[in-house]
């Protein structure tokens, strides 16, 4: 035991030496028998029993033998040592006095007898800057102990101090036996008991009082916050804000009814259970069971427990895939920009922000690219993306022409093998494989459906094809292109293989973004919400 205090101090040989010369120097004294049993004789040379003696400034008793005791109970109060004197100031591991007969009735428990030399009892006391109790029987407490409907936690059977300004690992409160054999004896603290549905282990806090925290809402400890149920236990990783009554951590994630979630804005995350701490910060980790995230490993960034994810509701929303509704935000974190979905799963590639209206990539790390990015998958290919650079727009994907290059919201309109006619934005325009607008009026291979042909004479003024002239000497003048690529529009499948081909981004498990419908005299950009449910 690792007590403050030594518990028994034996008299040294010296010590008795000169007790023993003490006692022979005068007619009233101390004497030793034949047995070696010490006596106490007065002035009257008589045996004095059943009294307390003092010598050296110690105390000694004397039975009713007028014997000297020695380690054992005086009056259920006392003890005195091996050597005889009375302990004050001092501990004892020993058997209650009425159990001294028989040791195995009640067991060892440790005492502490105060300068008065009388055990202390039904009180807490402060030994050596640490703070013990004991029952009315003297007995020091250990393990989880409850007062005024306070928790405090004392240690083990041979510490007893009271813990004060500290996290424990502990079981609760009810699997602690004290040495009991009766669990109906149990002293049951923070509504823990062997039938309650708390978990069997967990962390607490000790306040500088002892006190147990056991509110449920967030607590800061030492600089960061934790959050606890009523139970006392600190709650960790995914936590449901709306249930951190539950009895158990197990109980705040992955218990909600089959087919209902929870709303992202109610998860909370703290750390895993070596730490408990609000997270802060990025962390790789599997989603909340609660938000049906938890197939997964993602990347989350959390704000003081917080998720980031995309919240703006409708503005957010942009199309449907095969599970469902899109949403994707784009969001400042830590001067940088990033994608989350509703869960707040960090999204990485090519993405949609509706509340932007525009397309966006982003790299594996999930950091927002600019400038001009290669092999971005797009339809099961690869395609040369152009991402503004300039504030405002800044990522966003570009539409026009560049440089003589035409990109619609960021892809570069390449011809496959030769060269291919495109509509945007009311004209019609002839690429080659690298997406370069041509100039010149010539003859061109082309590879447009229906026109597919080589040597066809393209007549082009100021970048824009005004008409095509087939092997046959067919005409196409350019408003009869325009007509035909205009036709496209709203179409349930898109592809390149048409009379001019109409821009197209395909996302989200086949989802087309192009031109759907023509308003007025004015092409309308859009999704063509091929997976919407019930289409």
């Amino acid at each position: 035991m690792r007590k403050q205090t030594k518990l028994v101090a034996v008299l040294s040989a010296a010590a008795l030496l000169a007790m023993g010369a003490s006692m022979t120097s005068f007619a009233a004294g101390w004497e030793k028998d034949d047995a070696g049993v010490w006596h106490y004789y007065d002035s009257d040379d008589e045996m004095v029993t059943d009294e307390w003696k003092k010598d050296g400034g110690k105390w000694f008793h004397l039975d009713e033998d007028g014997e000297m005791e020695t380690d054992t109970w005086v009056d259920d109060d006392y003890y005195v040592a091996e050597d005889g004197h009375m302990l004050t100031n001092e501990w004892k591991k020993t058997v209650a006095d009425e159990d001294e007969d028989d040791p195995e009735d009640g067991g060892e428990h440790w005492y502490y007898f105060n300068n008065k030399g009388k055990k202390v009892t039904d009180t807490d006391k402060k030994i050596n800057g640490k703070t013990y109790y004991f029952n009315e029987d003297g007995e020091m407490q250990y393990g989880w102990h409850e007062e005024d409907g306070n928790a405090y936690y004392l240690g083990t059977e041979d510490e007893g101090w009271r813990a004060e300004s500290q996290w424990l690992w502990l079981e609760k409160s009810g699997n602690n036996e004290n040495d009991l054999d009766d669990d109906d004896d149990l002293e049951v603290v923070l509504d823990c008991s062997e039938d309650d549905n708390c978990d069997d282990e967990g962390w607490y806090w000790f306040q500088s009082s002892g006190k147990a925290y056991h509110d449920t809402g967030k607590k800061k400890i030492n600089g960061k916050y934790y959050m606890f149920n009523e139970h006392g236990q600190m709650l960790y990783e995914w936590i449901d804000g709306k249930a951190v009554e539950q009895g158990s951590n197990a109980q705040l994630d992955g218990n909600l009814a089959k087919g209902e979630l929870a709303t992202t804005s109610v998860m909370r995350y703290y750390n895993e259970v070596e730490d408990g701490s609000r997270g802060n910060g990025w962390y790789q980790i599997d989603g909340a069971e609660d938000l049906d995230a938890d197939g997964d490993t993602d990347w989350y960034y959390i704000d003081d427990g917080e998720i980031k994810y995309a919240d703006g509701g409708a503005k957010d929303f942009a199309t449907y895939d095969d599970d469902g509704a899109v949403y994707v935000q784009r969001i400042k974190v830590e001067g940088k920009y990033f994608s989350f979905n509703e869960k707040g799963q960090m999204q990485d590639g090519l993405q949609y922000c509706n509340a932007d209206g525009g397309f966006y990539y982003f790299d594996d790390n999930g950091y927002q690219k600019t400038g001009r990015v290669t092999s971005v998958e797009n339809d099961d290919d690869d395609y040369t993306f152009y991402f503004n650079t300039k504030n405002g727009k800044n990522g966003l994907g570009y539409t026009g022409l560049k440089d003589d290059y035409l990109y619609f919201n960021g892809k570069r309109l390449d011809a496959d093998d030769d060269y291919r006619l495109y509509y945007y934005d009311g004209d019609i325009y002839l690429t080659n494989t690298k997406g370069k607008v041509q100039k010149s009026s010539k003859k061109y291979d082309i590879e447009n459906k229906g026109i597919a042909e080589d040597d066809v004479k393209v007549e082009i003024s100021g970048k824009k094809v005004v008409s095509v002239t087939l092997a046959s000497g067919k005409t196409i003048k350019a408003e009869d292109l325009i007509a035909d690529a205009e036709a496209q529009f709203g179409k349930d499948v898109v592809t390149e293989d048409q009379i001019v081909s109409v821009p197209f981004i395909q996302l989200y498990d086949d989802d087309i973004y192009t031109y759907t419908e023509l308003a007025g005299t004015k092409a309308v950009e859009g999704w063509l919400e091929l997976n919407k449910p019930n289409k």
